[in-house]
C-alpha cells in the first residue's frame, strides 16, 4: 500500500525546514534524509545537498509545491530534511552533575512553537544546563520549534518529565531554589533580586502566567519592572531578559577573574 502524503498544510512530525534548521539537523547527526528544490541556485542550499550525501543521506530533488506541502506552506528555503527525535535529557542526572552556577528553565504552558522555539535558542546562548518541557502540558519538539529557534533545538538540553511538579522535586533535592516570575503580590523586581547560584526559573505562558501550584512551590517571585502602559511582555523576551539578568551575577567562567 503507498503512503499517503500528508494533506496541504498539515506538517509531519519528523522533519526540520529552513537552511539553518537542516544544517544543524545535518551537524548533529539527526537528519536521516534531505529533500531540495531541484531548481535551487541558493549556495547555502547546495552545500547542505553536498554535505547530505558525502554523509551518505538520502537526497532526493523534489518540486517547490512538495516542500510546501510538507512544511504546511512555511518557509523552507528551498530545503529540508528528515529527522530523528531529540532525546530528551536525564532533569536528575543533570542536576547533580551541576556545579555551584546553574540555571534551569521551566516552561509552564507555554505551548507556542515560536515562544519554544526562541527560549530555546536563549536557553543556548545563555548556558542553561536545562529546559524542562513537561509531556502533559506544552509544546514538545516540533518542525515549528526547529524552524523558531534556528536548529538550536537539536542541541538545546530538554528534559520532558511527566509534569513540572515532579521536575521541581527533583531540582529542590538537588540544591535548586526555585524563582518564578510572577508580576502578583510579593514579587520583588528580577532587577535588583539576588539571584541563586543554582536557580530553577518557571516561566508561564502570558496569557494565564505561571499556575498556582508551582507559584506555592516557588521560593521567590520577579517581575519586570515596566512601563506601566505596557501590561505584560511576550513570554520568551521576558525569559531571555530574566535568563540574562542570572547570567549577569553569575558570569560564565572565562568572564570571572581566575575563573
Amino acid at each position: 500500500m503507498a503512503r499517503l502524503r500528508p494533506k496541504p498544510n498539515s506538517t509531519p512530525d519528523d522533519i526540520a525546514f529552513g537552511v539553518n534548521p537542516v544544517a544543524m539537523a545535518l551537524e548533529t547527526g539527526h537528519a536521516k534524509a534531505l529533500l531540495y528544490y531541484r531548481e535551487a541556485t541558493n549556495e547555502r542550499v547546495l552545500a547542505l545537498v553536498e554535505r547530505a550525501r558525502a554523509a551518505g543521506l538520502r537526497v532526493e530533488a523534489v518540486e517547490a509545491r512538495r516542500l510546501d506541502e510538507l512544511t504546511g506552506d512555511g518557509v523552507h528555503q528551498g530545503v529540508l530534511a528528515r529527522v530523528r527525535p531529540v532525546e530528551p535529557i536525564d532533569l536528575k542526572a543533570t542536576a547533580r552533575a551541576a556545579g555551584a552556577r546553574s540555571l534551569v528553565l521551566l516552561l509552564d504552558r507555554v505551548t507556542d512553537p515560536q515562544n519554544v522555539g526562541a527560549i530555546l535558542r536563549t536557553a543556548v546562548a545563555v548556558g542553561v544546563d536545562a529546559v524542562v518541557l513537561p509531556l502533559r502540558r506544552g509544546a514538545l519538539i516540533t518542525p515549528g520549534v526547529h524552524r523558531a529557534s534556528a536548529g538550536l533545538s537539536f542541541v538545546a538540553p530538554v528534559a520532558a518529565p511527566q509534569n513540572l511538579a515532579q521536575a521541581v522535586r527533583v531540582l529542590k533535592e538537588a540544591n535548586y531554589w526555585v524563582v518564578a516570575a510572577d508580576a502578583g503580590e510579593g514579587s520583588q523586581a528580577a532587577t535588583v533580586f539576588d539571584w541563586p547560584g543554582r536557580t530553577a526559573l518557571v516561566v508561564g505562558s502570558e496569557g494565564e502566567g505561571v499556575g498556582q501550584l508551582l507559584l506555592r512551590e516557588s521560593d521567590f517571585r520577579v517581575a519586570l519592572p515596566m512601563d506601566p502602559r505596557v501590561e505584560s511582555l511576550n513570554v520568551a523576551v521576558a525569559t531571555g531578559a530574566l535568563a540574562y539578568l542570572w547570567r549577569r551575577q553569575h558570569p560564565f567562567p572565562e568572564q570571572v577573574p581566575g575563573g
